[in-house]
């Protein structure tokens, strides 16, 4: 999908801001080639939208999300209808939240033959105009073939898919440096981040995110020998071209008076990266580890980060069951060195299958894993409770080979690009 570019490549773009009163919304449109912002009332008051969002907010926080039907109700589709009018398919779209709407998947909202948003155009988040301004100009005209991976510090829900993520990215990027497991601590990361060594172009971290409602500042990413927070960022120099906080909650952030946000997105921006890649819930390890796969295959071969994001986001929508079981047999294989993997993994993988129908594939995949070398007692507990499991459910009749899993947007939606969109 291609929008208008002008001679230097670059997209047409459009800049759509949100103000929430207590009597309606209003929705502003402004492009390069206007002589004035369009204005769209839509008749929606501050209350609604928040009565919305709470119900959202409900919905994530539930076992097997239905984020799709919430997203179609008539608030959310009449404030993003707009958008339609003042951009072609393929043109850039900025978003500039208010209120509440910080914290919604405005892209993910159906437009057009009730296809999303982000599936006919890019979409990338900015808190206001000013700080976008401000991402632009930090923008790097670096090759996007190195990468600082921080992934799975040691914790008590370890974060297998966090390994595979880090392995995958780095077949997929020329010069990488790791720092897992009990590496991946501030002080490895401030010693790599101060080396005399060129810096990255991509900083991205595979690890558990906390967002503080009490003290936003304290919000971060839990690292081997501790938190390293939003206000730890704030201190820092980012000398890179992207930061992915693949965790959960980064992008959420708490809302001041005059809408100012405080929280990682902000610290990430003001430490120096032209752009962020952040999650607005809690995210699916498995959805996650295909999207990031994709998301970093189309940023290496030249494709923007909003284009790649778009792109990524469409592809694990698609999704199959049989792609999500061959991926997850790839990422078991990727991992077979490390015992306490491989069972996570067989258990992801056999959950998949029981889902295809398939629960007699399930159970001797299991009872192989079983008997893996190095399993500790509690991997040997659970591989066991998978099993019971699936003796218990009986043969499924949700899904087939064919089904697509992820279609939800609670599983492709959580990622939002905020800043630079290059």
């Amino acid at each position: 999908m291609q929008g208008a570019t002008g001679s230097s490549g670059t997209p047409r773009i459009v800049l759509v801001e949100y103000f929430l009163s207590d009597e309606r919304a209003l929705v502003f449109g402004i492009t390069a080639d206007s002589s004035e912002a369009d204005l769209a009332t839509v008749p929606f008051s501050r209350a609604e939208v928040r009565a919305l969002a709470e119900r959202i907010r409900a919905e994530l926080g539930g076992g097997r999300p239905a984020l799709g039907a919430l997203l179609r109700e008539e608030p959310l589709a009449r404030l993003v209808a707009p958008v339609t009018r003042w951009a072609r398919p393929g043109d850039l779209v900025y978003l500039v939240p208010h209120d509440v709407l910080h914290r919604l998947p405005l892209h993910a909202v159906p437009v057009d033959d009730g296809i999303a948003l982000s599936r006919r155009n890019p979409v990338v988040v900015t808190p206001s105009a000013s700080v976008l301004q401000y991402c632009l100009a930090k923008r790097t005209e670096r090759r996007r073939d190195s990468a600082l991976i921080v992934a799975d510090p040691p914790s008590d829900r370890p974060l297998v898919f966090a390994r595979e993520q880090a392995r995958a990215i780095a077949s997929q990027l020329g010069h990488i440096r790791m720092l897992v497991g009990r590496t991946a601590s501030r002080a490895e990361l401030l010693a790599a981040l101060a080396s005399k060594d060129a810096s990255p172009a991509i900083l991205h971290f595979s690890a558990h995110g906390v967002f503080d409602p009490d003290e936003p500042m304290r919000s971060g990413i839990e690292l081997a020998d501790g938190r390293l927070s939003a206000q730890d960022l704030l201190g820092m120099t980012l000398d890179v071209d992207l930061v992915t906080l693949a965790a959960c909650e980064t992008g959420v952030s708490d809302r001041r008076p005059g809408d100012e946000l405080i929280g990682l997105t902000r610290a990430l921006l003001y430490a120096g990266a032209p752009s962020a890649l952040v999650t607005l819930w809690r995210v699916d390890e498995l959805s996650t580890s295909m999207l990031l796969r994709d998301f970093y295959a189309a940023l290496a071969g030249g494709t923007s980060k909003a284009e790649a994001l778009r792109q990524a986001q469409a592809l694990l929508c698609e999704r199959t069951l049989a792609d999500v079981l061959a991926h997850a047999r790839e990422s078991r294989e990727r991992l077979g060195d490390d015992p306490a993997a491989t069972a996570t993994l067989a258990r992801e993988e056999a959950r998949m299958l029981a889902r295809s129908g398939d629960g007699e594939a399930a159970l001797r995949l299991l009872a192989d894993t079983l008997r893996t070398p190095g399993l500790n007692a509690s991997d040997l507990e659970l591989l066991r409770v998978a099993q019971k499991r699936i003796m218990l459910a009986g043969p499924a009749t949700d899904a087939g080979p064919g089904s697509r899993v992820f279609a939800d947007p609670y599983y492709w939606a959580p990622f939002i690009l905020v800043g630079d969109w290059y």
